[in-house]
């Protein structure tokens, strides 16, 4: 039986398809008197202090990895692995911790205390005397102006600002519906406490449990699809750790940097325009614009002047970001040319909004290279090796072409000679 499947493949993949569609049937029968949407939430509930604990491994690796390179240059450290692996863990849980308890107890209340003031600022607006200014404004430059469009425009100040009142009133609720859903979550204390437990653990044997997650994949798949399947999730694993590691420090610095300019020139709402600023810098390219609209924008409505100082200093920032800092921290972390970022965030923001924006770049850069590196294996095999392909033999044409113009330039004594005797001619 099993020769005749091999000699007839279509016979057997129709097997194979026919038997999946019975033990499906089978599965369908033995199961729909089972609710199993009443019991997918009761096995999230017993499972969720390992995916807490896992999530927080996960965040935590980021900084046990290069604490740990750290030690390894001090030589005390070198050799004891486990107080280089525990001393890692502990910074990284403190770290996390105090971020965490830095924003709930100052970076909260901050952030609702200015957006409150925006909105008192907003409602205390009166367009009787916007109206007034305007007018004043155009006769002062001799500016005419249709009524009709002058009347739309005066609307659709009065809409926008109103727009954007009633925004700002639904942030300060949302604010704090989040931080009483952290702080009832944190209520359930012993999840939190089994799911930092179970981080620690995972940290502190992660070479095992990663060979034991390797072993699992060899005896589920053959071994070309489970060396396929290694070498896909590191790339994952590599793209979204560089490319969200590197772009936090990054935005975290921009938005320290802009909070202290914003001190030193006497912006208003220094905080939240330094929130936005840092958090909108995780979009890459799009990202500085994005933030530097609403913080221009709240600052033109307090005073003109400052809007443009604001703007100017934003644009002084996102120039040293681009140039400086960003190649420094970041690099070619995610491997993508900046027509591949354009993409990534249009299609991202397209499908599913900012998050889309975030999580695009990393995730086009995972496909990317899936895509490019099977493109590159099917055209050596397609050219002999690569031995007989066309960019190959150009590239080799052009290098030698390069070589006999480096060797013609090159001084020798006969052109030496010449050189002289052609200048005691000028002579």
């Amino acid at each position: 039986m099993n020769k005749f499947f091999k000699k007839d493949p279509v016979l057997r993949k129709s097997f194979y398809a026919l038997l999946v569609v019975i033990l499906s049937i089978l599965f369908f029968r033995f199961t729909e008197n089972i609710k199993l949407s009443s019991a997918i939430p009761v096995v999230l509930n017993v499972l969720s202090p390992f995916i807490i604990g896992a999530i927080l491994a996960y965040i935590l690796n980021c900084g046990v990895r290069p604490l740990e390179a750290l030690f390894d240059k001090i030589s005390f450290m070198k050799g004891k692995k486990r107080l280089k692996r525990g001393l890692a863990i502990g910074i990284s849980l403190t770290l996390l911790i105090g971020i965490i308890v830095a924003m709930i107890a100052y970076i909260v209340p901050e952030i609702i205390s200015s957006i409150q003031n925006i909105i008192n600022f907003l409602m205390e607006i009166n367009f009787e005397d916007v109206q007034e200014k305007a007018n004043e404004l155009l006769i002062k430059y001799n500016i005419s102006i249709n009524v009709s469009t002058y009347r739309s425009l005066m609307n659709a100040l009065q809409s926008t600002i109103e727009n954007i009142t009633d925004f700002l009133k639904f942030v300060p609720n949302m604010l704090v519906k989040l931080v009483v859903h952290i702080m009832s979550l944190a209520s359930s204390a012993i999840k939190i406490i089994i799911g930092v437990m179970v981080s620690v653990y995972i940290l502190a044997d992660k070479e095992r449990i990663v060979t034991s997650c390797k072993k699992m994949v060899y005896l589920l798949f053959n071994r070309k699809n489970s060396e396929k399947t290694i070498e896909i999730t590191k790339i994952i694993n590599t793209s979204f750790n560089k490319f969200f590691v590197g772009k936090a420090i990054d935005s975290f610095i921009i938005g320290l940097l802009f909070l202290i300019g914003a001190n030193i020139i006497k912006l208003p709402y220094p905080v939240l325009f330094a929130i936005i600023v840092g958090v909108t810098n995780m979009i890459p390219y799009f990202g500085p614009f994005i933030g530097a609209v609403p913080v221009v924008l709240l600052t033109l409505l307090t005073s003109p002047v400052m809007a443009i100082w604001a703007a100017i200093f934003i644009f002084i920032l996102q120039q040293f970001d681009g140039l400086i800092l960003g190649p420094k921290i970041l690099g070619d972390s995610i491997g993508l040319k900046p027509l591949g970022v354009i993409f990534a965030i249009t299609v991202g923001g397209a499908v599913a909004g900012p998050l889309g924006m975030f999580f695009g770049v990393p995730v086009f850069s995972v496909f990317f290279s899936i895509f490019m590196e099977l493109v590159e294996k099917n055209y050596i095999n397609k050219t002999e090796n690569g031995e007989s392909s066309p960019v190959k033999q150009e590239l080799k044409i052009e290098k030698q072409t390069e070589e006999v113009t480096k060797e013609e330039e090159k001084p020798t004594p006969q052109k030496e000679n010449k050189k002289r005797k052609g200048k005691e001619r000028r002579k």
